[in-house]
């Protein structure tokens, strides 16, 4: 009926819906504890609607009509809820606050001189709430509020927002206005104070959406004449561009809180918005997207895990988002490329110069019905154009890896997943 729907959605079952409460059409979540068991969001429109809290045993639970209050996020237990009250309150204005469940016992955490303010984001443990909150001219500015402390202004100017924190409260990511009047991506701490993760200028508009549980990943997406495209932030490799991802308008609205993976929304001309689900690497840096689609709809992900310290180190490979019982091998190098068709491939070859292909014995797989495969490497035998075959990684040496996969799409061919790069110490 074209109606709005809060769901919930799982690797292995899908997409479920919540439904309503009833008296309520339509209904969104807004945040997820980190187990994924307790859901929260809103039904209905203001004035009239109300917050919600799911369960799978209990299913949705609204916070009752004389509780007026839009809910923003969760705490990583699902027992502290944040938002701002939803209609008339303190002279017709919303104020930033905080519900204990089951209790719902709540707290108003106030303003910066203003009449309004909004919680957007709360820490693991529920000690730490940001948001916005105007001042006494009416502008916006980025909050950090805390049990302990209250309410405090973080410094980032006017017209500004803190929208994710840290799980233990103590880095903060938002938006904040450059000398050009840019919405720039911008990160604190409480012993460095604001940093801006851009140039002053960009000539786009940043908005940032969520940070992993320890600050290190920021992600959000970036503006330019009416297009969208997702990035991803970290220290060591910046701003990553990691879109398009179905389309040139694409969204990253939320981060796991290890940082590997990214969820947000894509739009189709002719589907409308589609949700997504992004997956990176857990060590090292993921490049070389957006891959080209294979049978399944999708693009192949490389995957690579464990420890980059050689002299304890190990390396596990895994490629996903295969198609199902398709063979396929690991290529490594220490240069990238950019060779789209390579070898009559659909996808695109990301590496370049001296290139090793793990065909050993077990190491050309199949994916079987899972359509992923996974390799251990050994990090004193890696493939290469040398006499032997096989070189040692050694420390400050950075390489990459990719997997090439046959597929049949429609006719029998080829392609390759994303690439990640690893820096070994």
């Amino acid at each position: 009926s074209g109606e709005l729907r809060a769901f919930r959605w799982t690797l292995g079952g899908g997409m479920q819906d919540l439904g309503t409460l009833g008296g309520h059409a339509g209904s969104e979540a807004r945040g997820v504890s980190a187990d994924g068991s307790v859901v929260v969001g809103n039904v209905g429109l203001a004035p009239s609607g109300e917050g919600f809290r799911w369960t799978a045993a209990g299913g949705m639970q609204g916070f009752g009509g004389a509780f007026p209050f839009s809910v923003h996020d969760v705490s990583a237990d699902g027992t502290v809820i944040v938002g701002r009250s939803r209609r008339v309150h303190l002279s017709n204005h919303r104020v930033a606050q905080l519900v204990e469940w089951p209790s719902l016992q709540r707290q108003l955490m106030g303003t910066l001189g203003g009449p309004t303010s909004s919680a957007e984001a709360v820490n693991a443990d529920g000690t730490t709430v940001v948001g916005w909150a105007e001042d006494a001219s009416g502008s916006q500015r980025a909050f950090r509020w805390t049990s302990a402390g209250g309410i405090q202004d973080l410094g980032f100017g006017p017209s500004s927002r803190a929208t994710g924190v840290s799980a233990d409260g103590s880095v903060v990511v938002g938006t904040a206005l450059n000398p050009f009047g840019e919405r720039i991506p911008v990160l604190w701490t409480a012993s460095g104070g604001m940093q801006s993760l851009l140039p002053t200028f960009t000539g786009l508009d940043y908005t940032v959406c969520d940070v992993s549980a320890d600050g290190a990943v920021v992600v959000g997406y970036w503006s330019s004449t009416f297009v969208n495209f997702p990035f991803r932030w970290t220290a060591a490799s910046g701003m990553q561009n990691v879109g398009p991802i179905l389309s040139d308008h694409s969204v990253v609205t939320g981060v796991s809180d290890d940082g590997t993976v990214a969820v947000g929304g894509s739009f189709l001309s002719l589907e409308g918005w589609r949700a997504f689900r992004l997956q990176s690497s857990i060590l090292g840096e993921t490049y070389c997207r957006p891959t080209v689609a294979n049978s399944t709809g999708c693009g192949g992900v490389v995957l690579a895990n464990g420890d980059p310290r050689l002299s304890t180190g190990s390396l596990e490979l895994t490629a996903t988002l295969l198609p199902q019982n398709s063979f396929g091998f690991f290529l490594t190098s220490q240069s990238q490329g950019d060779v789209l068709n390579a070898g009559g491939s659909q996808g695109t070859l990301c590496l370049g110069g001296s290139i090793g292909r793990f065909v050993g014995p077990g190491q050309v797989m199949n994916s079987g019905p899972s359509g992923s495969f996974t390799m251990s490497v050994d990090l004193n035998a890696v493939p290469a154009a040398t006499p032997t075959g096989v070189v040692a990684v050694q420390p400050g040496e950075t390489w990459n890896f990719q997997a090439w996969h046959r597929d049949v799409n429609p006719a029998a061919t080829s392609n390759f997943t994303d690439a990640v790069s690893v820096t070994f110490e």
